[in-house]
């Protein structure tokens, strides 16, 4: 067994705030929104091994462009360090 997985990455525009409870406008009686596209059901073990393996490539690459990125932001503080050690 496992967590049930919403398939639809979580009802986004499931729960509405409905503004006419503050505004003082009358309101309208809605239909019940129809959530049948979101299926919960637990994820095989291939689509677990596919996440993962995805994930793992995405963070690889992730981890990889933060270090060039603080790489990068770090050079020039270096360069004016080292300008102001050994200049006169």
């Amino acid at each position: 067994g496992g967590k049930p997985f919403l398939e639809n990455g979580g009802g986004a525009g499931a729960t509405q705030i409905n503004l006419g409870n503050f505004g003082g406008g009358k309101k309208k009686e809605k239909p019940a929104e129809d959530l049948s596209f979101i299926e919960s059901r637990d994820l095989t073990r291939e689509e677990m091994l596919e996440i993962n393996k995805k994930n793992e490539e995405i963070m690889n690459m992730e981890l990889s462009a933060m270090t060039g990125f603080s790489l990068v932001l770090s050079l020039p503080i270096l360069y004016l360090c080292w300008v102001a050690f050994f200049s006169d």
